[in-house]
């Protein structure tokens, strides 16, 4: 809308051509023609083109609206363009299944990795692209809400599959999957855990003989008084090897499923109190003190578990959090019930663990900077880390320096 007072172009033309056509009728004849004439012919012309050549505020909306959508079109083509070429130079295979259990898409390498059996159209069911009963179920639990990995052997490889709800927006609801090819990692494990093992059982046979050795030089008094020293030095290291090739064999059973486990019920109050028990010698010469917290019906719960696997998984933790406190500090050992779960925090006062060495501690033979002074192999966390996955567990770690570390051991009721 116009201003008042405003003259616009079309108010221009329309009064040249009144005022022209006023002068033509009113005028004499020969000022009509000069005056009249050429006012009328301009508003006229003016008029013309301003109803031919002007645009209305509705068709100028609609060029505007066109123009818009154009340019989102082309983006939009641009950026699916991108994205499907993103996808198709990736190594590692991506699946996307809406929250109807149907493909939204696969690239190139989802296809290379599963195989001809898997079909992997748009469209396609769950059942379509994993055949296995474990993938379908672990999927399921992924479609409730929970990231989910496992390993897939697909012949001749071995996949990582990883699965991850998502939600874009209000209405996109659904699941992304990656499939990573481990088969040479797999190998190399394999082989690894085989030389480990092989070593540490073949290492054991020539540091028996060698404490034998050194136990019959003790008795039949043939050292010397001077080569007492060394003799003590021996018996130290053999007490280090036997310890060290001890916890690498117990790993190496561990990880390669030799060691199962022999579940039976177990009253959980009467089994830490046990295991309190065992710890106070080493308490008492450290001067640290141990308590015992139990939460709200811990005290009549039974559990079924492995008594000597729980024992140990404790006990490491136990003992590592008496070794790291100062004199006079205390150890606390507290079980509380979470729904499903059970779960042992071990809490300690001593120097902590700095924040940038806490997600390596549980790397086999991994020692932190606080450690290194304290005798010890560095695999009991390893240890730890594997028995707790083998009773279907999880241990966790919160510590800051200068202010305790807390280890919790959650396992499945």
């Amino acid at each position: 809308m116009s201003a008042p007072g405003r003259i616009t172009p079309p108010l221009l033309a329309l009064a040249l051509a009144i005022t022209g056509a006023l002068l033509a009728a009113l005028l004499p004849h020969p000022l009509k023609l000069l005056m009249g004439g050429p006012l009328l012919a301009i508003g006229l012309g003016l008029l013309l083109y301003q109803m031919l050549g002007a645009e209305s505020p509705h068709q100028r909306a609609l060029r505007q609206l066109e123009e818009e959508l154009l340019a989102l079109r082309t983006q939009a083509e641009r950026e699916d363009q991108l994205r499907k070429g993103i996808l198709a130079s990736l190594r590692e295979g991506v699946l996307v299944f809406g929250e109807d259990r149907r493909m939204l898409l696969a690239n190139p390498a989802a296809a290379r990795l599963l195989g001809s059996g898997s079909r992997l159209n748009e469209g396609a069911g769950l059942a379509e692209a994993f055949r296995d009963p474990e993938s379908l179920a672990q999927l399921e639990t992924a479609f409730r809400g929970e990231a989910v990995q496992w390993t897939l052997k697909r012949e001749p490889r071995v996949l990582r599959v990883r699965a991850l709800p998502f939600q874009a927006g209000l209405e996109a609801r659904g699941v992304l999957i990656t499939l990573d090819d481990v088969t040479r990692m797999e190998a190399l494990e394999t082989t690894r855990q085989k030389f480990i093992s092989n070593a540490s059982h073949e290492l054991k046979t020539p540091v028996t003989a060698i404490r034998i050795a050194a136990e019959n030089l003790q008795d039949g008094g043939s050292v010397a008084a001077e080569g007492d020293s060394s003799l003590r030095t021996i018996f130290r290291a053999l007490e280090k090897m036997t310890l060290l090739l001890d916890d690498v064999s117990e790993l190496s059973r561990i990880e390669t499923g030799a060691l199962v486990l022999e579940p039976r019920a177990l009253p959980v109050a009467g089994f830490a109190r046990e295991l309190l028990e065992d710890l106070e010698p080493q308490a008492r010469t450290k001067k640290v003190g141990l308590a015992l917290d139990l939460g709200t019906g811990v005290e009549e719960l039974r559990i079924q578990a492995d008594p000597l696997r729980l024992h140990q998984l404790l006990e490491n933790l136990l003992s590592n959090a008496v070794k790291f406190s100062p004199d006079g500090a205390e150890v606390r050992l507290e079980i509380a019930r979470n729904g499903t779960s059970l779960r042992w925090t071990i809490l300690d006062q001593g120097s902590g663990i700095p924040e940038s060495e806490q997600a390596r501690v549980f790397e086999r033979f991994y020692r932190t900077s606080t450690a290194r002074a304290v005798p010890g192999t560095g695999l009991g966390l390893a240890i730890v880390k594997h028995l707790a996955r083998l009773m279907g567990g999880e241990i966790t770690l919160q510590s800051e320096a200068g202010k305790g570390a807390a280890f919790t051991f959650r396992m499945p009721l």
